[in-house]
């Protein structure tokens, strides 16, 4: 009667055949790096190199986590806002990042697996003695050739489809610190306009106490004066606590102060902009990043479920190693392990795929058709905002004259104090909808760059 002690399992069939000692010991080897490993070992153990022989120059830099910090310009204008974002933007890196993240994940699945190396220990008790055997062996899973040409080709589709979400999103963020940098020009010219009818209220103020001395200004004048005064300061007030909250929330994307001189024309930048039909548009957008990278996404889902179909014979495990029976009888073992789908062919991994796949074709259909109808609306915006500017009075864009004209009718006594502030206060909300007119046109305009991927504002 025999009885069996296994104090560890071999991983699949064994074969035992005699080998030369040096055959034995290089087997293993020969397994995990390739028949190229032989050759290689013989190379290894090459000449010394002489002590005194002379290494690469060293080279020392600045100490470690010590980076010179960025020169911030004292004038920006929109075309640089571009290298500063790449320059200072905490945002910015972190797409770089998330990209790199993706692409190393992607990389990832098809890295080799490492091998394992196990040791194999037998006692056997028979009628008339004991004896025991021991085995020494590597092991490693090989991927076979269907199911590794598909996951490679899917590794491909997923590096590509990370490259284009990137060149989409990298758009957009670019967009919007253009159209942030613009924003903040507008709400500085804007308290610089109200700032000057501010003077003016200075102006008319002190000429009232002076008519007031000489009794020549009433108790409603100087109520007027103060309703006035208290109108337009709430204006500018509205109009700097605007300007600053633009500014910071430009500081918070890009990590910079604004300068205190924002080199923007918003009537040049108009002048020179022509706008492109619909048809243009909607060109436009099947050929945008974000449409090239759902395009990319769907078959990198199809790709994915294509993986999955293959995954039920994935990989295939093979076994090399040496084995020593007593006395001292000397082998090699061979052995290989490959998956059997009988109960389970991965059916429900491959519908979950098949879903997905549906899901972002559907996905990006649905955003398309969202792309082509917001586009059809900013396109419609733009058109009713640029009539409206263009039909603001030019003698305004220069107020200087105009309220100097209003100062020498209130001194010769052609206009009452009321005309004045009337006129003052209509001048004002006259510049606060032109201002909300410029704001709605370059929401739109930066909001269709982002939707296209173009550039229509070159500045």
């Amino acid at each position: 009667m025999v009885s069996r002690h296994l104090l560890r399992g071999r991983l699949g069939p064994s074969l035992g055949t005699a080998l030369t000692r040096r055959s034995v010991r290089l087997l293993p080897w020969l397994l995990v790096f390739g028949p190229g490993a032989a050759g290689a070992a013989a190379s290894v153990h090459g000449p010394d190199l002489p002590a005194d022989a002379a290494g690469p120059p060293m080279v020392v830099g600045p100490p470690a986590g010590v980076e010179a910090a960025p020169s911030e310009p004292d004038t920006l204008t929109l075309g640089m806002v571009d290298d500063l974002a790449r320059e200072h933007s905490p945002g910015w890196a972190q797409l770089e990042s998330q990209f790199e993240a993706s692409v190393q994940g992607a990389r990832a699945e098809v890295r080799p697996a490492n091998p394992s190396l196990g040791w194999d220990l037998e006692f056997l008790d028979e009628e008339g003695g004991r004896a025991w055997e021991q085995s020494l062996f590597m092991e490693k899973s090989f991927r076979l050739p269907a199911f590794r040409s598909r996951l490679m080709s899917h590794v491909d589709d997923q590096v590509s489809a990370a490259e284009l979400e990137r060149e989409s999103l990298e758009v957009a963020w670019l967009s919007e610190a253009r159209r942030e940098f613009v924003s903040a020009a507008v709400a500085v010219e804007e308290v610089r306009l109200l700032a000057g009818l501010e003077g003016l209220i200075h102006r008319l103020e002190d000429m009232a106490r002076a008519r007031a001395a000489e009794e020549e200004l009433s108790g409603v004048d100087l109520h007027l004066l103060e309703l006035g005064q208290y109108q337009l300061r709430s204006l500018l007030s509205e109009a700097r606590l605007e300007e600053d909250r633009r500014r910071a929330r430009w500081e918070a994307r890009m990590a910079m102060e604004l300068p205190g001189h924002l080199d923007f024309d918003s009537e040049a930048v108009r002048a020179e902009l022509t706008f492109p039909d619909e048809d243009a548009v909607l060109a436009w957008l099947e050929d945008s990043p974000s449409a090239r990278a759902d395009r990319q996404a769907v078959a990198a889902a199809r790709g994915s479920l294509e993986v999955e179909e293959a995954r039920r014979w994935p990989e295939v495990d093979l076994l090399a190693g040496v084995r020593q029976v007593t006395p001292g009888d000397r082998g090699f073992v061979l052995g290989a392990a490959i998956p059997l789908p009988i109960r389970d062919g991965n059916r429900a991994a491959v519908e979950r795929e098949r879903a997905r796949e549906r899901t972002g074709a559907l996905e990006a259909a649905r955003r398309s058709s969202g792309d082509r109808a917001r586009a059809r609306e900013l396109l419609r915006t733009l058109e009713e905002v640029e009539a409206q500017l263009a039909s603001f009075p030019g003698e305004a864009g220069d107020p200087e004259p105009f309220l100097d004209a209003l100062v020498t009718l209130y001194e010769d006594g052609r206009e009452p104090l009321s005309g004045v502030l009337g006129s003052v206060t209509l001048l004002a909300d006259t510049y606060r909808s032109r201002f909300r007119q410029l704001d709605l046109y370059f929401d739109a305009l930066f909001e269709l760059e982002a939707l296209t991927g173009r550039r229509l504002v070159a500045h």
